[in-house]
């Protein structure tokens, strides 16, 4: 299981668009990410900076296989003029693969 982190900057007049986008997508995109093979994607907020959390068992081909489906591209053009840049997706851009050191869920007795 690959554990992603990415920061992303919301622009400051656009912040309240991006949450109210993001508290009611569409049934449609939600399963098309759930079906890319991403597990769990949660986002977290702080003035204008998005901390994302994506957990897939493969997140290089998950994106391949969303950056290719139209429901995804179009979300992506609704999500751009909000953003202050665009998302690159690439290692070389702002994804951090995280190895994962302490999970209590595990170690609990």
């Amino acid at each position: 299981m690959e554990h992603i982190l990415f920061i992303q900057r919301v622009k400051e007049d656009q912040k309240n668009k991006y949450i109210e986008y993001h508290k009611n997508c569409a049934q449609d995109l939600l399963n098309a990410i759930k079906n890319s093979g991403i597990e769990r994607e949660i986002i977290w907020i702080s003035g204008e900076q998005l901390f994302v959390y994506v957990m897939a068992q493969n997140f290089d081909f998950s994106m391949n296989i969303l950056t290719k489906n139209e429901i995804f591209k179009d979300w992506l053009v609704l999500m751009n003029p909000l953003m202050s840049e665009v998302q690159d997706y690439s290692e070389e851009g702002r994804i951090i693969k995280l190895q994962e050191v302490f999970n209590l869920e595990k170690q609990i007795i």
